[in-house]
């Protein structure tokens, strides 16, 4: 997994966190569920949603970016 600072983005929060805040149990069963639609959740805490390989306005990554899968 990538390591990605909270205390340089305040938005930052971590991509378990992230799908658990979206309503699912993990983010292998996001992934599997909704891993490849064209927007997925951001490690955001505003809730952001983005491309796959992608970062929000806030500076956040997508959930893969964040687990290091692209």
């Amino acid at each position: 997994m990538t390591n990605f600072n909270r205390s340089n983005n305040p938005h930052l929060i971590t991509s378990t966190q992230a799908v658990a805040e979206a309503g699912y149990p993990s983010v292998e069963e996001y992934l599997a569920t909704q891993g490849m639609d064209s927007v997925i959740i951001a490690c955001c805490d505003e809730g952001c949603e983005v491309e796959p390989d992608g970062y929000c306005e806030h500076g956040c990554p997508s959930v893969i970016v964040a687990k290091g899968l692209i």
